[in-house]
């Protein structure tokens, strides 16, 4: 009986055990396909711990009780949550996630749920970055956004390029946007050592109800970067690499050959084409000789100067988690060559970023990057013999090298291959960004949080030039070669503290906090030029030479050292019933050491509201699916966060030194104190709709704005007798209006076929509406003019060429023709340089394993002032020329743009050309492995693919590239075309 009885004990433990404890399997399939998914993640709610699913979606878990709780989560796909209950096998289907409602908007202090968004934000994910061969995060926004002007400028890898959202809002204040990096202020225009494979996504800041929360930093808009987060589950590793080439694009400048150009100079009578032309009765008795021997060369410089480069980009990254702590951590390695003599960029990064809410009530996430650039540059970009664009200008009957080995020099006296051997121009870069974030949940829904964040910069930059070469023995300072060092950094520490309230009502919810932040920036650097090179001790500073007067190699030296502090306090609160009434609101109050006690502090804030009306019940539309209206109005501010228009010190009187004074060393004044300087202020006012229709296969969203900055930052005119020239000064006012679309739509979806098109138009109209004291005043080649554009530029006008003698002729102020070059006659009635229409426009089509991309950038709009035809179609000038200087007047009655030799070149609207273009930026072609081939090896997933960057430009733009990023064409680095094929795994 005692047997018998342990027996059933024994029997009804393991049942018990038994039911307690389970496995349960089960396989995950696509709704739309039927396919199995590999790697969904399938975790036990509330304790972290969990599976992933195989390559044929199938998976099984120890679950510790009927009443446990499954999650399944996939990028893209809607979670889903299963009680286990008595089930040992659960299969599941999972449906796409439509992420116009659900996607959530991060601003760098909240996030916010798409629905209940009023404000004007767009959102760029990670899937519009990946793989994009350029070196820096924001050329890959370019056309990606509405409202969103992005302008490479430069093609020299690692350059940032010109960005504007919603315009230009200040005219001498400065114009880029704020860059938030995971809730950290991070340097405007130093992106050549952060990775962009890092980013998970972009959020682009607008209108008022979204940057007024930044206060006196928000005015320019606020571009909001968040990185990529760690999921919790079994440990997965990606790796991403690829390789390719780079080549310069279209070279539009048609240059002269050999024979061309002993033509030109046959025409013109002068240089060899007329000293040994058999129609030169001077010619000499080996005229016939000498001009063979010319005619047996033909160097295309351009190829010279430019270089075949090749780019590549390797990442590695894990993410997984366990118990409430889910990590991040990469590593990455790109490489980039120029395709000038001379350029290339190595950046070498890791990141790891790591989250834990194991605790009960307090939340702790870590973000921290690390990234390191090595850069070989080019020294000049604009009118410089340095510069490898200005260098191929040399003759084509000339060889970069001669029969003996040595350097050639023509017009210019530089060889580009020369300045490649015997200079060095290098910089070493490394960044560090780092985000420590906490929040305890206190009681009932009230919460505090704290953020303490650094931004983290040190450049340091060297030249060389070789004493035994060209560059070397031109150097002034004793014609024996060069070293220079510079040493910069940035450092910056911010704290962030905050005391807030969410919760939510049945059909309410209220969210609010009370903030306060404080952020410091120092600036700092030092640097050397030595001379006199001992030419044993190439490129170090130990090849300097101790300098007096008599041997002029008189070393130059520098420092510096500023720094300049915001003091903020804000209140942020929103408020939603039913997800469809929507209100939010601001209120900052910020001071800034940059401005003097009479204007310290500025108040700043706004509020939006949306009205989700697809919601109402008498909203009975079968088409149209969503709607939502939002309307928002604030006032941002200007500071000029970037420091370079104001100073840290513009409210003092500052002294600099000097060794001016009959050669004593002492200090000058170098500006007047302006304490009553303070913020430019943006009012901004914006009104849009979201719609979404057929069954979300499409989905539109309008925007009109009217942004009005006043108390510009401009410079007034003062008596020399006060030792300065000018004083900035607040004054004025300028308006940038106008109306951005964005449109989505699936266009086909039949079986496995798949096509979608994303589109987006922004138009800008600028106008400058006041200017205090005066109503115009010449800001380079533009005129800054009551009523016109930003960017105007202003010229003598062109009248051609006179028909009768070859004469050049230019255009009044009255528009009458004249052959009398007055710069009197100057007007701005040649358009602006701010492109007003821009956008892109990008198709995704997928069939099976198969997916094809092809992405289209546009402006338009604007006049470009092509600087370079001033040295390439000039009669003037010992430079080689383009063909249509062939073209020229000849005799009577020639109708042509290309004057008669002996004539002044002057600037004029001939220069000015239009500037709007259409881009072919990037087209992709992939395959991604199928499951019954993956299957087969370690990998849950397997892609490859090849793409382009920059193929096509079409554009009427005469110069090497209309992407030059200001108002002014001066041989900037072409911008390259990129080939490469790459690979994407997990395991």
């Amino acid at each position: 009986m005692k047997k018998m009885l342990l027996m059933a004990m024994a029997t009804l433990f393991a049942f018990s055990a038994y039911a307690q404890g389970r496995v349960v399997t089960g396989t995950v399939t696509a709704e739309e396909s039927g396919d199995p998914i590999p790697g969904v993640n399938v975790l036990i709610k509330g304790e972290g711990s969990g599976t992933i699913t195989d390559i044929e979606g199938k998976y099984s878990l120890d679950v510790p009780s009927k009443d446990t709780r499954l999650v399944f989560t996939f990028i893209g796909l809607a979670t889903e949550e299963v009680l286990v209950g008595g089930q040992s096998e659960i299969n599941l289907t999972m449906k796409a996630e439509f992420t116009q409602l659900t996607e959530v908007v991060v601003t760098g202090y909240s996030e916010f749920n798409k629905k209940s968004l009023s404000g004007s934000i767009a959102v760029i994910d990670e899937k519009a970055l990946e793989n994009v061969p350029v070196a820096t995060f924001d050329q890959m926004l370019q056309g990606q956004a509405s409202g969103l002007y992005i302008n490479a400028g430069s093609g020299q890898p690692g350059t940032a390029a010109t960005i504007r959202i919603r315009g230009n809002g200040s005219i001498l204040g400065g114009n880029d946007p704020l860059y938030i990096m995971d809730g950290v202020p991070i340097e405007a225009d130093a992106f050549a050592a952060i990775n962009p494979n890092d980013i998970s996504s972009v959020n682009v800041l607008k209108d008022a109800s979204s940057t007024a929360l930044y206060g006196s930093r928000g005015a320019n808009g606020v571009i909001v970067i968040t990185t990529k987060q760690g999921k919790s589950g079994a440990t997965r590793f990606n790796y991403s690499g690829q390789y390719g080439i780079t080549e310069v694009g279209d070279w539009r400048y048609d240059m002269m050959n050999t024979e061309e150009r002993l033509r030109y100079e046959e025409m013109t009578q002068r240089s060899n084409g007329w000293a040994y032309s058999p129609n030169n009765p001077n010619a000499p008795d080996d005229a016939a000789e000498k001009l063979a021997e010319l005619k047996a060369i033909d160097t295309d410089w351009a190829e010279v100067a430019t270089q075949l480069g090749r780019s590549q980009n390797h990442q590695l990254s894990m993410t997984g988690g366990k118990g409430g702590t889910s990590f991040y951590i990469s590593g990455n390695y790109f490489q980039q060559d120029g395709v000038l003599l001379g350029s290339d960029l190595n950046r070498y990064s890791g990141r790891f970023n790591i989250k834990n809410d194991s605790f009960d009530r307090l939340k702790i996430d870590l973000n921290s990057y690390i990234g390191y650039s090595d850069l070989n540059y080019v020294p000049s970009e604009g009118l410089s013999v340095a510069n490898p664009m200005v260098q191929s200008l040399n003759m084509p009957y000339q060889k970069p090298i001669d029969d003996d080995g040595n350097y050639t020099y023509g017009p210019l006296g530089q060889n580009p291959l020369e300045w490649r051997d015997h200079t060095s121009n290098s910089r070493g870069e490394l960044k560090a960004n780092v985000s420590l974030n906490a929040k305890l949940d206190v009681w009932n829904g009230i919460f505090v949080s704290g953020r303490l964040g650094l931004d983290y910069r040190n450049r340091k930059s060297n030249q060389w030039r070789d004493p035994e070469y060209r560059p070397g023995s031109g150097v002034s300072n004793g014609g024996e070669g060069l070293y220079s060092f510079n040493d910069y950094s940035f450092f910056s520490p911010i704290l962030l503290g905050q005391i807030g309230y969410a919760k939510e009502f049945g059909k309410h919810k209220l969210a609010a906090s009370i903030n306060s932040e404080l952020i410091q920036k120092t600036y700092s650097g030092h640097n050397y030029t030595g001379y006199g090179i001992n030419g044993k001790l190439p490129n170090t500073p130990g090849g300097i030479t101790q300098g007096d007067p008599d041997n002029g190699f008189i070393a130059s030296v520098g420092g510096f050292k500023e720094s300049n502090a915001l003091l903020s306090y804000f209140l942020v609160g929103d408020y939603s019933y039913n997800e469809k009434y929507n209100l939010t609101f601001s209120l900052r109050r910020d001071a800034s050491s940059k401005f003097g006690e009479n204007n310290q502090w500025a108040t700043l804030g706004a509020v939006g509201a949306s009205w989700v009306v697809s919601d109402e019940d008498f909203f009975n539309s079968g088409l149209i699916s969503f709607m939502k209206v939002r309307a928002s109005y604030g006032v941002a501010g200007n500071q000029d966060d970037t420091d370079e228009s104001i100073g840290s010190y513009q409210r003092y009187g500052v002294f600099q030194n000097t060794s001016g004074y009959a050669g004593t060393a002492g200090i000058v004044p170098a500006s007047i104190a302006n304490p009553d300087l303070k913020w430019e202020t943006s009012a901004q006012f914006n009104l849009g709709v979201d719609v979404s229709a057929f069954n979300d296969r499409v989905s539109l969203a309008v925007d009109v704005y009217n942004n009005i900055t006043s108390d510009l930052f401009l410079d007034q005119k003062l008596s020399y007798t006060s030792g300065q020239g000018e004083l900035r000064i607040n004054a004025g006012e300028m308006r940038n209006r106008g109306i951005e679309f964005v449109l989505n739509t699936t266009n086909v979806q039949i079986g496995d076929f798949k096509w979608t098109t994303s589109m987006n138009y922004s138009y800008n109209d600028n106008e400058i509406m006041d200017l205090g004291q005066v109503s115009q005043f010449e800001n380079g080649t533009s005129l800054v003019e009551v009523g016109k554009p930003l960017g105007s530029h202003y010229s003598v006008g062109w009248g051609g060429v006179d028909p009768a003698n070859g004469q050049p002729l230019y255009l009044t102020a009255d528009g009458a023709l004249t052959p009398t070059y007055s710069e009197d006659n100057s007007t701005t009635n040649w358009g602006t340089s701010n492109p007003p229409h821009i956008g892109g426009i990008t198709n995704n089509m997928s069939y099976k394993g198969f997916d094809f991309s092809f992405f289209f950038s546009f402006q338009a709009g604007h006049k470009l002032f092509n600087n370079q035809l001033y040295f390439i179609e000039n009669h003037n000038v010992p430079y080689n020329q383009t063909t249509r200087m062939l073209d020229m007047w000849q005799q009577p009655g020639d109708v042509t743009n290309i004057a008669a030799p002996g004539y002044a070149r002057e600037f004029s609207s001939y220069d000015i050309e239009d500037g709007s273009f259409i881009k072919l930026k990037n087209v992709q072609l992939g395959y991604t492995l199928p499951s019954a081939i993956i299957g087969k090896t370690p990998f849950s997933s397997l892609r490859v693919y090849a793409q382009g960057q920059n193929l096509m430009t079409w554009t009427k733009f005469s110069g090497f590239d209309p992407e030059i990023g200001n108002n002014i064409a001066q041989f900037q680095y072409p911008i390259p075309r990129i080939y490469t094929m790459g690979i994407d795994l997990s395991f």
